[in-house]
């Protein structure tokens, strides 16, 4: 499963930038994530209704990580869908890849009144939600001097695209920044 879209890649370069280049040398680990954009098609809104009934979203993510010592495990989730990776599966790597998909149980609940609504055909045909929910992840590290755990977050991005049907279709906008 291949994860380096340009906007993931992006961030996971400046975060492993930032752990080369200003991690104190006593630290005896560091960790930083990022996670792609995700994009979901929504059925239309019930009438009168400012809420968005989400799909299971799945999220790309890609820690980079350093040990003093070595790795014994990294943990990326999101609500409370995750993954570990323990010490086998990180021998001689530097960063981890996981593909999580969140049911929508474990999601709040998307709100607005200017997307996707049925009885408005003038509502928005697309809407970002950033920081809708939260990528984290968690580094565990062993030395001579015992062990030690270091976190990291990132806020996910998801783009929800309103799937009306033909003749439900959204007139053209002249302007579409004045949604």
């Amino acid at each position: 499963m291949r994860f380096c879209l340009p906007p993931i890649l992006a961030l996971f370069v400046a975060g492993l930038s930032a752990l080369t280049a200003a991690a104190p040398a006593a630290a005896s680990g560091d960790i930083v994530v990022a996670a792609q954009e995700t994009t979901v098609v929504v059925a239309p809104s019930a009438a009168r209704t400012k809420l968005v009934n989400l799909p299971p979203l799945k999220f790309g993510l890609r820690a980079a990580f350093r040990c003093k010592g070595e790795p014994v495990s990294v943990t990326l989730s999101i609500a409370d869908t995750f993954e570990t990776l323990q010490q086998d599966q990180l021998a001689g790597l530097r960063a981890a890849e996981a593909a999580l998909t969140l049911p929508p149980r474990q999601l709040a609940l998307a709100a607005s009144s200017r997307f996707c609504r049925a009885d408005d055909p003038d509502t928005a045909d697309e809407l970002l939600v950033p920081g809708l929910v939260t990528a984290h992840a968690s580094l565990r590290c062993s030395d001579d001097a015992g062990d030690s755990v270091h976190f990291a977050s990132a806020p996910l991005q998801v783009r929800l695209i309103c799937d009306r049907q033909p003749d439900e279709a959204q007139a053209p906008s002249e302007a579409p920044a004045a949604r």
